[in-house]
């Protein structure tokens, strides 16, 4: 299921209790505005106003009066006070809470109580990469037959069970089922469920629910529409005289400036899927539980960055400190042992031969040094692989550096528009290194990277090794290389 705008009334639980008078309110989910409760307290009902307090980041209550519901660190946005006369006990007080989330079924008092068994979700980014083809069609014609006829092939279900490295066992289902509405309709789906080693908090699961988007989305290239997930937990509910699991679900607001496309990618336009990828489902699934955020992030980041959903300057910067961090986690921060006691020794040499001039020089150059990799030192290694397995592209990686340094802070926005556009130009090739070492660490090959990005040519072509490139007898192949960049210039000079 997919998250969906709704309003409903909603009864507040004060204290998390069900003893004291319930207080009104109205839950509003918008996937624009996001998750707001509206409250209305009158004067009578001083005592359950004190009483009504947030506890353990969570405010919980019963949605349309009859269904568990947590709302998940909600805050005060505004107070609004109301009466009619100074003589009239008709006085009221409305409260706005805006909340992060919301939890369906489930009183959830302590966010920091770990009550989450495991995972469900049906995820169309995770669907479009599994791909698993269950109904094929074909149109034929007969001989002696003025129409051509149409055949469908339904596949049997699938399903694979996977024991990760911490223990989870993970769950791939992918069947067919007829969609509602008035033409029969086969549809495909694929749910992915994952059942934890022991109980965790709320904040562990939406991590693992964010890396399951974040890298899926990234596999495919593109957004999709936001799913609901639901949460098995610890807690039991009797029904039929029968004790049964109570599962939430859990409901957020996508972050909007993200664009996302409601109808899933043609499979030509993925830039990955499950029968052209080198790296199994199971090996992906892994780098869910056991690899590091700088990764998934930087994966996160390098997809907002290619389809606009920052400005220019702020998807430069954060792009480049997402590089940075990869690098660091990856490869390590390039910190020498000795740098301390060659420092020391450096400082005793200053202070003893040295002329004060000397001395205020050494302490300004070595408050500013650093036991770690520079920026543009980090650039050259990510590029130094890059170009190891034969991709194209030659930036200016000083150039780059100093246009980081270009981006204001605090100071409003001072930029040229040609500096906007030189950013623009090496958003293109820090996109394309940014995959190209995601995909590696995933376990993707120089070959196999090269192959992914012929398949969107239109975004990564210019960088395609040349060994993969095809030869046309007749054409010059530096001229077509040439023709295939266009406008974009790598090699950039710092404009006069």
């Amino acid at each position: 299921m997919r998250l969906e705008s709704f309003e409903e009334w909603f009864a507040i639980r004060p204290n998390h209790s069900d003893e004291a008078d319930h207080l009104s309110g109205r839950l509003t989910f918008d996937l624009d505005t996001g998750i707001y409760l509206d409250t209305i307290c009158f004067s009578e009902s001083s005592e359950k106003h004190e009483s009504f307090l947030v506890s353990g980041q969570t405010l919980t209550g019963w949605l349309d009066y009859q269904r568990p519901t947590t709302l998940i660190q909600p805050w005060l946005q505004k107070v609004d006070g109301l009466s009619i006369s100074m003589d009239t006990p008709a006085m009221r007080e409305s409260q706005r809470f805006v909340a992060r989330a919301l939890l369906k079924n489930v009183f959830l008092e302590d966010i920091r109580t770990p009550i989450f068994t495991g995972l469900v979700v049906e995820h169309p980014a995770f669907h479009a990469w599994v791909n698993p083809c269950l109904v094929n069609q074909d149109w034929s014609r007969p001989e002696n037959v003025g129409l051509p006829s149409l055949s469908v092939d339904v596949q049997p279900s699938q399903q694979r069970v996977f024991t990760l490295a911490d223990g989870t066992q993970a769950k791939v289902t992918s069947a067919t089922r007829v969609a509602s509405g008035e033409a029969t309709t086969l549809e495909e789906y694929t749910v992915l469920k994952l059942q934890f080693p022991e109980p965790i908090d709320f904040d562990a699961t939406t991590r693992l629910a964010w890396r399951v988007s974040s890298l899926f989305e990234f596999l495919i290239g593109t957004r999709v529409s936001a799913p609901i997930y639901y949460l098995p937990t610890t807690h039991k509910r009797m029904w039929n005289d029968e004790e049964r699991e109570v599962i939430a679900e859990y409901w957020y607001h996508p972050i909007s400036r993200k664009k996302r496309r409601d109808a899933l990618p043609d499979a030509y336009d993925r830039l990955t899927f499950e029968n052209r990828s080198p790296v199994p489902l199971g090996t992906l699934l892994n780098h869910l539980v056991d690899s590091s955020d700088e990764l998934i992030f930087a994966a996160d980041q390098i997809q907002s960055v290619e389809d606009c959903d920052l400005p220019i300057t702020q998807g430069y910067g954060e792009l480049l400190g997402c590089l940075e961090a990869f690098d660091e986690c990856t490869f390590g921060s390039g910190s020498n042992e000795s740098f301390k006691q060659g420092m020391k020794s450096l400082k005793d040499l200053v202070e003893k031969h040295g002329s004060i001039a000397d001395i205020d020089l050494f302490k300004r150059i070595s408050g500013t040094a650093s036991n770690r990799f520079s920026l543009l030192k980090r650039l050259e290694r990510l590029h130094q692989m890059w170009r190891e397995d034969g991709f194209r592209g030659s930036p200016n990686l000083k150039r780059i550096r100093d246009l980081r340094n270009v981006i204001p802070h605090g100071r409003g926005l001072e930029m040229s528009s040609d500096v906007a556009q030189e950013m623009v130009t090496y958003l293109r090739y820090l996109t394309a290194l940014g995959r190209y070492h995601v995909l590696k660490v995933l376990g993707f090959t120089g070959d196999q990277i090269g192959a992914a990005f012929s398949w969107h040519a239109h975004r990564y072509g210019m960088f395609v090794p040349e060994r993969m490139i095809p030869s046309y007898q007749g054409i010059d192949h530096d001229i077509r290389i040439g023709d295939e960049a266009g406008s974009l210039d790598l090699d950039a000079k710092t404009p006069s």
